[in-house]
């Protein structure tokens, strides 16, 4: 069973994508983004309570600080979101369905490879987080991919773009000790 059919089946039917591919695709980014964004917090919560700092790296948005609002928002929230879909969940899936894995296996490489390239970023912090945020994004690469790579980029794409913009904009309003 497919990543579509086992969560989106019911919600919007075949039919339905097929007619928009696009909007189904930003629907399911949206909504993947919220629960990378909430899972994000909880983890980083929970590491922030139980491990030392000093293992926990710098913070995710620490070389932007130097910068104006603009090119913050330019660059975590739009630039490095498409980079990133690109490197580490288009390039990463494709390459793992063409080794034949299945939907899950797909989801655990996409997850792998962001989780990774975050650690050797950010740190084991920055790492864990985004092997959670980057498995949603594959979720959301893969649930798509049916309907051709772009509506498939553009789910990820949106998640991750999505999920930066809450992380860097709406949980240091909500959550000031995370910020």
């Amino acid at each position: 069973m497919n990543a579509y059919d086992l969560v989106f089946a019911k919600r919007w039917p075949t039919l339905l994508v097929d007619s928009n591919p696009y909007r189904v695709a930003s629907l399911v980014g949206a909504s993947v983004s919220v629960v990378s964004a909430v899972s994000s917090v909880v983890i980083i919560s929970v590491m922030v309570l139980l491990l030392p700092k000093e293992t926990l790296g710098p913070a995710a948005a620490a070389g932007l600080l130097s910068q104006n609002a603009f090119v913050v928002f330019f660059l975590a929230v739009l630039f490095v979101p498409f980079y990133e879909t690109l490197i580490a969940q288009l390039i990463p899936l494709e390459l793992s369905r063409l080794a034949n894995l299945n939907d899950l296996g797909c989801i655990l490489i996409g997850g792998a490879v962001f989780g990774l390239g975050h650690y050797l970023n950010g740190g084991v912090l920055h790492g864990i987080s985004a092997l959670l945020a980057g498995s949603l994004f594959a979720f959301s690469y893969v649930t798509l991919r049916s309907w051709g790579y772009f509506p498939a980029f553009w789910a990820s794409y949106v998640a991750h773009a999505a999920h930066n913009g809450l992380m860097l904009y709406a949980v240091p309003i909500i959550f000031p000790s995370l910020g």
